[in-house]
């Protein structure tokens, strides 16, 4: 018994220890409820076959020592062995369904100076640029293993060089696009105007260029986007995109209207969407919760979206409305999307309810044409 004490005391004598050289330690947590329901197909509303769903907890600490700073944040998801009987399967972190019960480690990332205004960020990590980005509206995000380089030396602008050698979605960790992603920016911001510049070398796939321009005209706030990807495959056409958006508020209500056109290609021209993901999201600002960057950002579309949002109550409410038209790629062709967003905090609990009707015309996706689908998406989370 006392070998057992003593042995408890010094594991304890070292743990505050090791806790009194570290700094600033938080920790954060979140649970999470995401469940979605369609009449897509066979498939009747609420019905088993036509819903997916997952309980999500994530648990995440960052802290430093000295100028050296860490992070980490780890995921468990499960139906709670609800599939079969209410939905039919889990959320995947990439998007559609697969196993129950993962854990896995979504960061674990450190920062370091290297020299007065540049800071490198190594490790598993979530990212924020236009053509590589973390997307967050599954119900858990994907990461990247990644080194990333952010200089302020000069006022105003920021400089950011990444290197991106892995995609992780869940527990599947993948050489990235099957290569190797490289990407410079240099990010321009005043206060009348926001510029921002990014190149991107996909090294066995492309080269890729983006720029974007923000500014305010009166009450609305102006924003461009240009885009061009340059497949290294010879024979195969580049792809131009061109986005604007405006938003304003009037009264209690924000108003916001987007167009964007991409060029069509022919076979093997890429998508300007998020390179991560095949696509699925992308920084346009045309797409709506389906009809997305699978069919917003591939050749050959045109797409404009509206969207009105504010609150009533203390209820958050967002109504759009998404258009999009290809003819180049009759499997992702015409496709209008309306979509009820509504949120609303119950005590500690975060609740958001969306209501989706999408109308194909040209047998976009799995919808024949003509054919309409219903979806339902409903999201409780608390953050502790």
């Amino acid at each position: 018994m006392k070998k057992i004490i003593l042995s408890v005391a010094v594991a304890t004598m070292a743990l505050t220890t090791a806790a009194a050289a570290l700094e600033d330690i938080k920790v954060n947590g979140q649970a999470k409820l995401w469940y979605e329901t369609n009449n897509g197909g066979t498939n009747g509303m609420f019905n088993k076959d036509g819903a997916s769903g997952e309980v999500v907890f994530k648990l995440g600490v960052t802290g430093k020592q000295g100028n050296v700073g860490f992070g980490a944040t780890v995921y468990q998801t499960s139906t709670m062995g609800l599939e079969g009987t209410l939905v039919s399967g889990v959320r995947s972190p990439s998007q559609g369904l697969t196993g129950d019960g993962e854990m896995y480690t979504g960061e674990m990332y450190i920062t370091a100076p290297v020299g007065a205004k540049t800071l490198l960020k190594v490790g598993k990590q979530e990212l924020d640029t236009p053509l590589a980005f973390t997307e967050r509206w599954n119900a858990t995000p994907n990461t990247f293993n990644a080194a990333v380089a952010i200089n302020n030396s000069i006022d105003n602008l920021t400089v950011v060089a990444a290197f991106v050698g892995q995609g992780n979605t869940g527990e599947v960790v993948s050489r990235y696009a099957g290569t190797s992603v490289y990407a410079l920016g240099a990010l321009y911001k005043n206060d009348a105007l926001a510029v921002n510049v990014w190149g991107y070398e996909l090294s066995s796939l492309a080269k890729a260029v983006w720029f974007d321009a923000s500014l305010k005209a009166g009450p609305v706030a102006l924003k461009g986007v240009a885009v061009q990807m340059m497949p290294a495959a010879s024979g195969v056409d580049d792809t131009t995109a061109f986005a604007l958006q405006a938003k304003m508020k009037v009264a209690s209500v924000n108003l916001y209207a987007a167009a964007s056109t991409v060029s069509d290609g022919n076979t093997g021209s890429m998508a300007v969407g998020n390179t991560a993901t095949a696509n699925k999201k992308d920084k346009l600002g045309t797409d709506g919760v389906y009809t997305d960057g699978r069919y917003v950002s591939i050749p050959g579309s045109t797409a404009f979206k509206i969207k009105a949002s504010g609150k009533l109550a203390g209820t958050g409410l967002a109504l759009q409305y998404i258009n999009n038209s290809n003819d180049v790629t009759p499997a992702q062709g015409d496709m209008s999307e309306i979509d009820l967003i509504v949120s609303k905090k119950l005590g500690d609990f975060n609740m958001k309810a969306i209501l989706m009707h999408r109308d194909g015309e040209v047998g976009a996706s799995s919808m024949a044409d003509g054919d309409a689908q219903q979806h339902v998406r409903v999201i409780a989370s608390v953050n502790f």
